[in-house]
């Protein structure tokens, strides 16, 4: 008698438990681990040139392109990138000198002004510094103020946040 009152109390135990243990398991937290996980693949863009090379092999495909001139296509896009990369330096050159310029423009800001001696030493052609730029108005007087370059680096980052939708 007290095996088969053992047994019960066991096979209660038992049911009791798997029972506790499915009510602790959220239905939401069983659904997650029957998906599958994102290919990485579909979350990331496609590699640079992969956009055109399907495009172009849908035009010859349907025959408004030949091969030959979808190759004319890719080798004219290749020379100009390569000629705008020549004239502009790869993208570390550049970010090299706008961090040698803020670097210089820190140092000159020490005494905060950076004066009109100290700004013909910039590139002439550095947009910022255009008689049309965004500092046009501030370089009225040959300088620019400490309180003058805070303002214009705080209405750059608004800019940049407004075109990125933020």
């Amino acid at each position: 008698m007290k095996k088969i009152v053992v047994s019960v109390v066991a096979a209660g135990v038992l049911v009791a438990g798997t029972f506790v243990a499915s009510m602790v398991t959220s239905p939401e937290a069983s659904a997650q681990t029957d998906e599958a996980p994102p290919v990485a693949a579909e979350i990331r863009r496609p590699h640079r040139g992969a956009i055109l090379e399907g495009v172009l092999s849908d035009l010859v495909g349907d025959g408004t392109l030949t091969q030959g001139q979808a190759n004319a296509v890719k080798d004219a896009l290749e020379a100009k990138r390569d000629e705008l990369k020549e004239k502009v330096g790869d993208r570390r050159d550049r970010r090299a000198r706008r961090h040698d310029m803020r670097v210089q423009i820190k140092k000159w800001l020490e005494d905060d002004v950076i004066s009109a001696e100290e700004l013909s030493e910039l590139p002439a052609d550095l947009p910022i510094l255009a008689d049309d730029g965004p500092l046009a108005d501030v370089l009225k007087d040959g300088k620019i103020t400490q309180a003058e370059w805070d303002a214009f680096i705080e209405q750059r980052k608004a800019d940049h946040q407004a075109r990125r939708g933020n």
